[in-house]
C-alpha cells in the first residue's frame, strides 16, 4: 500500500526522478496525511467488499435457492433505491458537508451487509438489499466531494487512479481470501463472507475519525447554500456535463452493471466454472488494476477524455468476447474468464480516473455534492436495468443474445464519446 502511495505522489514515473530538481518539485505534490488515510480506509473496506463480490448471485440463487430472476432483480432493486436516494444525498453533502454523509453511510453499509448474511426468504433479501442501497448512495458521493476538497485540480487523476489501485488491490485480497474458505455446499462460509463485509465498513469508519478539520459545512455556510437558488436545475442546466453523464450511463452499462450477476452467471451456469475459478478471474483483474493503475494514470495525463471513454469501451468489446469463448470452449473456460477479466481490466484502468476527474472539474464549489452525486446516478442508472436484463435473459437461456447487446451497446458508446466536449485536463507544470 505505501510503494503504491509513493508511486501516485510521483506521477507513476519514477525513471525521471534521477533530476534532483524534479524531486524537489514533486515533493510539493505529494498526497496530505488527510489524504493518505483516506485512502487507507478506503483500502481496508474494500478488502471486505472483497469477500462477498464474486458470490452474491451465487449466494441468492444457489445457497438460498432464490430464483434466477429473483436473485438479478434484488440487485436491480437495490440500484432503484440507490437511484430515489440520489437527490437527497447530493442535497445533504452541500448542506452539511461529505464527511458526516460519508460516516453515516459507512455506518448504514455495515448493518445492512452483516444482516445478508441472514437471508432466509424473498422479503429478506428485498429489505436487507434496502439498507445497502441507502448506504452505497451516500458512500460514493460522499467520499469523491471529501477527496476533491483535500486535494488540488492537478492532483485528482492520480488521487483517483492510486484510489482505485488501492480499492482493486483490497478487493483482490478479499477475493482470494473468499476463494480459500467458501464452499458451496457450507452455507456457513458464506454466511461469514457478508459478516466480514459489513465488519469492514465499521473500520472505515473508525479511520475516517482520524481525517479531522475537513468535510463540514459551518452555519453560515449552510445559511449561504441554502439561500442560493437553482440547485438541481444548475446541475441540469449545464449540457456539457449532462452528455457526459448519458454516455456515462451507457458506458457502465454495457461493461461494469453486467459483472455481478451476467459475468458470474453466465461462468457458472454456461461455462460450468466453479465458484472458486470466478473468484480467482475477478482476483486477476484486481492484480492487474493494483499493480499498473498508476503508470496508466501517467501515461493518459495529457488525452481527450472523450477518446479515453471510447477506448475503455473498446476494451470493454474484446472482452466480452473472451468471455462469449468461455462458454464456445468450455474445456478452456477458465483461461477465457480470465483473459475477459483481464482486458475488462485494462478499460477500467483507462476509465476509472475519467469519470470522477471530470465530475469535479465541471462541478462548482457549491454543487460538489450535487455532480458527485449526480456521478453516482449514472452508476446506478445502469445497475437497474443490468442485472435485471443479465439476469433474465441467461435464465431464459439467451445467453448469445445477451453477449450480442453488450457489444452492440459499446460500438454505439464508443461513438457517442468521441462527440464529446469536456473540460482539458490540467497538468501539473511541475
Amino acid at each position: 500500500m505505501e510503494i503504491l502511495l509513493r508511486i501516485a505522489e510521483t506521477k507513476g514515473l519514477p525513471d525521471c526522478c534521477e533530476n534532483v530538481s524534479y524531486r524537489s518539485q514533486m515533493s510539493e505534490t505529494k498526497f496530505s496525511p488527510k489524504l493518505r488515510i483516506l485512502l487507507v480506509g478506503v483500502a481496508l473496506s474494500s478488502i471486505g467488499n472483497g469477500l462477498v463480490l464474486p458470490y452474491l448471485f451465487i449466494y441468492l440463487h444457489s445457497v438460498r435457492h432464490l430464483p434466477s430472476a429473483v436473485a438479478g432483480g434484488v440487485v436491480g432493486y437495490g440500484a432503484v433505491i440507490g437511484l430515489i436516494s440520489v437527490p437527497i444525498v447530493g442535497n445533504l453533502i452541500d448542506h452539511w458537508g461529505p464527511k458526516p454523509v460519508l460516516t453515516g453511510a459507512l455506518i448504514v453499509c455495515s448493518v445492512g451487509y452483516y444482516q445478508m448474511s441472514g437471508i432466509h426468504s424473498i422479503w429478506q433479501a428485498f429489505a436487507y438489499t434496502t439498507i445497502c442501497s441507502f448506504g452505497q448512495a451516500g458512500l460514493w458521493p460522499a467520499q469523491a466531494a471529501l477527496a476533491s476538497e483535500l486535494t488540488a485540480e492537478d492532483q485528482r487523476p492520480r488521487y483517483f487512479g492510486a484510489q482505485f489501485a488501492l480499492l482493486n488491490l483490497g478487493l483482490g485480497i478479499g477475493g482470494l481470501v473468499s476463494s480459500l474458505v467458501v464452499v458451496i455446499g457450507d452455507t456457513r462460509t458464506f454466511e461469514n463472507l457478508f459478516k466480514g463485509d459489513g465488519l469492514s465498513y465499521l473500520i472505515y469508519v473508525v479511520v475516517l475519525l482520524f481525517v479531522r478539520g475537513v468535510g463540514h459545512r459551518s452555519s453560515t455556510e449552510r445559511t449561504a447554500n441554502s439561500a442560493r437558488e437553482g440547485g438541481w436545475r444548475e446541475v441540469l442546466a449545464d449540457k456539457a456535463f449532462v452528455q457526459f453523464w448519458l454516455v456515462a450511463i451507457g458506458a457502465i452499462f454495457f461493461s461494469y452493471a453486467q459483472l455481478e450477476v451476467g459475468f458470474a452467471s453466465f461462468a457458472f451456469l454456461v461455462a460450468n466454472v466453479q465458484p472458486s475459478n470466478i473468484a480467482r478471474a475477478f482476483g486477476a483483474n484486481m492484480l492487474l488494476i493494483a499493480v499498473f493503475q498508476l503508470w496508466m494514470v501517467a501515461k493518459m495525463a495529457k488525452h481527450d477524455r472523450g477518446k479515453l471513454i471510447a477506448t475503455a469501451s473498446l476494451l470493454w468489446i474484446f472482452a466480452w468476447i473472451a468471455l462469449a469463448f468461455s462458454g464456445i470452449l468450455p474445456s478452456h473456460a477458465v483461461i477465457f474468464l480470465i483473459l475477459c477479466q483481464s482486458i475488462f481490466a485494462i478499460g477500467e484502468m483507462v476509465w476509472s480516473p475519467v469519470l470522477p476527474s471530470v465530475i469535479n472539474q465541471m462541478a462548482p464549489d457549491h454543487l460538489r455534492g450535487r455532480y458527485n452525486s449526480a456521478g453516482a446516478g449514472a452508476w446506478t442508472i445502469a445497475s437497474i436495468a443490468g442485472p435485471i436484463v443479465a439476469g433474465t435473459l441467461l435464465g431464459a437461456q439467451l445467453q448469445w443474445m445477451w453477449i450480442s447487446i453488450l457489444i452492440i451497446g459499446l460500438v454505439l458508446v464508443c461513438f457517442a464519446a468521441l462527440r464529446l466536449k469536456l473540460p482539458r485536463p490540467v497538468v501539473s507544470e511541475s
